[in-house]
């Protein structure tokens, strides 16, 4: 007969065989998938640990930038480091591991639908790197209800609740307000006085100018430096010839400008010309319109990272060796190591894994490492209790790192 039939015996052994080919090549394309995902270069998470209950997942939000920006990259390689390295640990979180998930969420309207969502997959934790906008919707979201937001910035948001003067109980950020600069500059200006009083400009009609000012004021005050604040019509004036001169005449060693770039360089010009012993320093950002004002003063929390080569390298061979590549941005790839290491410790030292417990343990974090920073939680800021600033000094046509000063979360306002 033409016809070849397989008894039943057979064809059973014959499906057999078959399921288990189909089965391998299923296994085997899982594999190569998860390995593919493991390296940082665009490849998808690894879920696995997620759905089978192994691993705790952790949101990550993506900078403005995107993930295949080399922020985003970066980030990614700062977390997933964080990540091996407690998989690679024998006992790991009570045998549990961290997953670390990009979302996509580019769009701060997206984020009540996506918080469900991460509600219900019981994430205690969620890291956010996407910058003004989508902070501030995430604490909206989150402050009271979690899970808990931990800001990669954190400088242009509050998170203590005015009502109590205490910090929202989800809500953490590794910066310090813009107004850590107040404390950063007053350390500065008592170091460099001797014995005389410092001056500082400010402009009435700005509220954040000169509550910078005030604080500023106060806390030299606080430490026995003689200290006069000058409120100046900055919007429609743009010489300080008389507020300079009554300055140097006083006795000023330190003039701190609270104004704007502008207004800042007509006061240095002022200064200059006089060929007068005072230090001028300025509150703002660096601009390049600042880099022909020899000697002007200004504080940075970022250049401490940016100046720190051993770092640095330090960051880029934990990437060599983990996943063979090299950093792109090896201080962004710090701060989310940094945030990783923060996240990590929430969960090792819960007292059980949920949203409130994970929330009480980041809250008194400890031993977070930032370059060669290590960093302890304050809970009554939920913020790193120290951080250093970079005192950087114009000249050469750039803004060079001269000395450091330690500030205090505590003492920062909001």
């Amino acid at each position: 007969m033409g016809d070849i039939r397989l008894s039943q015996t057979d064809s059973s052994a014959y499906a057999a065989v078959r399921a288990c080919i189909c089965g391998l090549l299923v296994f085997f394309a899982f594999f190569i998938r998860a390995a593919h995902a493991a390296p940082i270069g665009g490849g998808e998470t690894d879920l696995s640990g997620v759905k089978e209950g192994w691993s705790w997942p952790v949101i990550v939000i993506q900078p403005p930038e995107g993930w295949g920006s080399p922020s985003g990259e970066s980030i990614k390689y700062g977390l997933r480091a964080a990540e091996r390295e407690i998989s690679l640990s024998r006992e790991a979180i009570n045998g549990f591991e961290v997953t670390f998930m990009f979302s996509s969420v580019a769009d701060p309207a997206e984020l009540a639908r996506r918080v469900e969502t991460w509600r219900g997959m019981k994430s205690c934790a969620i890291l956010s790197f996407g910058g003004d906008l989508m902070d501030l919707e995430l604490k909206r979201l989150c402050a009271e209800r979690g899970p808990s937001v931990i800001f990669a910035g954190g400088e242009n948001i509050a998170i203590k609740n005015p009502a109590n003067d205490s910090p929202f109980p989800y809500l953490f950020a590794l910066d310090y307000t813009y107004f850590a600069r107040a404390n950063a500059l007053a350390a500065f200006a008592k170091q460099g006085v001797s014995g005389r009083s410092v001056v500082i400009m400010t402009d009435g009609l700005s509220e954040k100018l000169a509550r910078g000012a005030g604080k500023n004021a106060d806390m030299l005050r606080r430490d026995g430096v003689q200290t006069h604040v000058y409120f100046v019509p900055a919007m429609v004036q743009n010489r300080f010839d008389a507020q300079v001169r009554e300055a140097v005449s006083s006795g000023a060693g330190v003039i701190t400008s609270w104004l704007d770039s502008l207004s800042t360089l007509s006061v240095w010009r002022t200064v200059t010309l006089g060929r007068n012993d005072v230090t001028v320093c300025f509150s703002g950002v660096k601009n390049s319109i600042l880099l022909d004002a020899d000697g002007l003063v200004l504080v940075d929390k970022d250049d401490i990272l940016n100046h720190n080569d051993e770092g640095k390298h330090v960051m880029d061979v934990k990437a060599r060796d983990l996943f063979g590549r090299a950093l792109a941005d090896p201080v962004t790839a710090a701060k989310a190591y940094a945030l990783g290491k923060w996240a990590i410790d929430g969960f090792v030292n819960a007292r059980v894994i949920s949203a409130p417990s994970v929330a009480e343990a980041l809250s008194v974090a400890d031993g977070i490492p930032l370059m060669d920073e290590m960093l302890s939680i304050d809970p009554r800021t939920n913020r790193p209790k120290s951080r250093k600033f970079c005192v950087l000094k114009v000249g050469g046509r750039a803004f060079e790192p001269v000395s450091s000063v330690d500030v205090y979360s505590v003492e920062v306002i909001e």
